[in-house]
């Protein structure tokens, strides 16, 4: 609201008629206003009608924030939980890889030169042995005690060694050195356990190769050692961190044959709190049935023990597989709760001499044969070649790292039928997995896949003995299996 304001007489008339300086019909000037005054505000604000408007935009106002707060923690009360990532140490997050230094690069120059083999397979952890020389071996009191700090002058020097830890940290790999004094597939030990000696000997051993910078050790045969030896060992090697991060790591080996010798140790180890434990879990099962497969390899993990999984040795690849079996335990050996650990040429089905090797007799890796494969090899192919067993470990390796469901969630078995084994692989907000082997020479169809749980499409993310199709999304129905052939689908999460 505004009031004219009173017009002055023009000082140049002398008080005479107005002139409009400013308008076409006359010689005045146009009107001016003023704005209201404090009381007149004051008294037009305290009229009914903006005394009612400030009420409704007052109670709108107020409205709408408590509608806006309620909104908020509905949202937050339906929001699916998510569950927080478990602590994993460094060994935890891939694979380790096992290689005698010799027939791997020849030294540990040739070693250094090989490491991005090595993390193309998505590993984590490179172990190295033996390292100290073996024309020397101990056992009983009084006999010479293996030099197991020292490292054999054939494969380079203490400054050689250093230079390949500083390698493989930049390929983000800790070196672990196999301080088991005895190489090959028998005992290992021998009378070193009960030699008086040995226990000092031994740690200064361990300390000698702390100091080096490595990011832990490997006891094979650890069942033939007493427990609280094995204990302190590991208080030694886990008191100081690694200086390429994280801890130290004590891995025990065992050979144990049968599952119910291996299930006794996890139990002595599992009550003791013990370490991690290596070991060739799946040979232990022989030919078990399929349906019984997953779920006697699944009851390995119930002492708690962390599992480090392995198909063989390097002194015996795959357990001997055949190559159609060959693909499918490496499919499981990947996907399976617990680390995955591969012997050198594993990943490329490397066939041993014949008879029991020694370390001086073993297999070395066909580099340049193999590179002449990789770049011949047809990918449409059964993966039966040593460059297509590689590009399916590759892939494992890459998939166990990108998701959470294989690096963290557990193993729920399925029936899948005679003559087949299926487990899923879940973990909350990502995308699950189905793991589905046939362990028989014959062919399968019409699964009885009936559990709720899958859905009624999947989606084909690798097969070990066929390429993908150009659209991998198959019927859960309608899925079938070749001769020992291994399939990994996947499918959104389900609530």
């Amino acid at each position: 609201m505004r009031k004219e304001a009173p017009r002055k007489p023009n000082a140049s008339s002398g008080g005479g008629p107005e002139e409009d300086l400013g308008g076409s019909g006359g010689g005045g000037s146009p009107p001016k206003f003023t704005g209201l005054g404090k009381e007149e505000l004051l008294r037009a604000a305290a009229a009914p009608p903006w005394r009612k408007a400030r009420t409704c935009l007052l109670l709108l106002f107020w409205l709408g924030w408590v509608g806006m707060l309620g909104a908020a923690a509905a949202i937050v009360a339906k929001a699916p939980s998510c569950r927080p990532l478990p602590p994993q140490h460094w060994w935890q997050q891939g694979a380790l890889y096992r290689a005698p230094p010799k027939q791997f690069g020849g030294d540990l120059k040739g070693v250094a030169a090989r490491l991005e083999h090595v993390a193309s397979l998505g590993a984590r952890g490179l172990i190295l042995g033996p390292l100290h020389p073996q024309n020397a071996s101990g056992g009983g009191e009084g006999s010479r005690l293996p030099p197991l700090e020292q490292l054999e002058p054939s494969l380079g020097s203490l400054q050689d060694f250093g230079e390949l830890l500083q390698a493989a940290k930049r390929k983000g790999l800790q070196v672990l050195v196999d301080l088991t004094p005895t190489f090959g597939e028998g005992k290992v030990w021998g009378g070193l356990a009960e030699d008086p000696q040995f226990k000092e000997h031994m740690k200064g051993a361990l300390s000698a190769w702390l100091q080096r910078g490595v990011g832990g050790f490997l006891l094979d045969g650890i069942e033939e050692l007493p427990l609280s030896l094995v204990s302190e060992w590991q208080n030694l090697t886990q008191a100081q961190p690694s200086p390429q991060g994280g801890s130290r790591v004590l891995l025990g080996g065992s050979r144990l044959q049968t599952l119910r010798e291996l299930q006794q140790l996890l139990e002595t180890l599992g009550g003791a709190g013990g370490g991690p434990l290596l070991g060739r879990f799946q040979e232990a099962l022989g030919d078990t049935p399929g349906p019984l497969l997953v779920p006697q390899l699944l009851s390995l993990l119930e002492p708690g023990v962390p599992l480090v999984w392995s198909v063989g040795s390097p002194w015996r690849h795959l357990a001997g597989l055949d190559h159609l079996r060959a693909p499918q335990t490496l499919l499981l050996l990947w996907t399976l709760p617990g680390t995955p650990a591969l012997s050198y040429g594993d990943e490329i089905g490397l066939q041993d001499p014949p008879g029991a090797p020694r370390p001086g007799q073993l297999s070395p890796m066909p580099w340049e044969r193999l590179q002449e494969e990789e770049e011949e090899a047809e990918p449409s192919q059964a993966l039966q070649t040593p460059p297509q067993l590689l590009s399916l470990c590759r892939q494992l390796g890459a998939l166990r790292s990108a998701e959470r469901s294989l690096a963290l969630g557990a193993a729920e078995p399925l029936q899948a039928g005679p003559g087949a084994a299926a487990f899923l692989r879940r973990w909350e907000q990502s995308e699950s997995f189905l793991v589905l082997l046939n362990t028989g020479g014959d062919s399968l169809s019409a699964l009885p896949l009936r559990d709720p749980r899958l859905p009624p499409t999947l989606t084909l993310r690798l097969s070990t003995h066929r390429a993908l199709p150009p659209d991998p999304r198959l019927p859960l129905a309608a899925l079938q299996l070749g001769p020992y052939e291994g399939l990994l689908l996947s499918f959104p999460h389900q609530p």
